[in-house]
């Protein structure tokens, strides 16, 4: 009998110890959700504002069927879009915040996650000198013989095509979802 008693007792202590860690835990997560998901807003709209730096708040578009690639889109109060979108690179999905303007020319963008890429070489692509190949474009090709007066050339980065390929393909995405909601073409 005493024998039961030494087993039963140590998984008595075990269960509660158990039940007040997972009370503390949710407790914990019930309180900190709300700071956190605050912190993740006001974070994506820096980026946004970084994108389109003339717009001082953004709403989301939700009454739009997205374009495969892209996963959401924000007008800016000044008349423009921000479209999150990413890609397939080198490494994984390659995420691109595209700002774009009410006559559908690329403000800016910004490519927001690349971490998958090759450091030193794939990264680059996230670098502003890269980025700046697409500011003023309203279509974009990387067949340089296939760009005239409104398809703008964006040169790939040198021994990065996949990653290139990845924003190229992510901002392109972009382009396709502001034609969608009824932009400027």
């Amino acid at each position: 009998m005493s024998n039961k008693k030494d087993l039963f007792a140590p998984t008595i202590v075990l269960v509660c110890i158990c039940l007040v860690a997972s009370v503390l835990l949710a407790a914990t997560y019930q309180i900190t959700k709300p700071i956190i998901d605050k912190i993740n807003i006001e974070n994506a709209n820096k980026s946004r504002s970084e994108v389109i730096e003339a717009a001082n708040s953004f709403t989301e578009v939700t009454d739009v069927d997205l374009v495969n690639g892209v996963t959401e889109v924000y007008e800016a109060d000044c008349g423009g879009y921000v479209i999150t979108s990413s890609a397939k690179g080198f490494g994984g999905a390659i995420v691109v915040m595209t700002g774009i303007d009410a006559d559908g020319n690329i403000i800016k963008i910004k490519v927001t996650d690349a971490s998958n890429e090759t450091p030193g070489l794939g990264s680059k692509t996230t670098l502003p000198d890269h980025a700046a190949k697409f500011v003023g474009a309203k279509s974009i090709t990387m067949d340089k013989d296939a760009a005239t007066g409104d398809v703008t050339y964006t040169a790939p980065v040198t021994g990065a095509t996949y990653s290139s390929k990845g924003v190229f393909n992510a901002v392109s995405a972009a382009l396709e979802q502001f034609e969608k909601i009824g932009g400027a073409f």
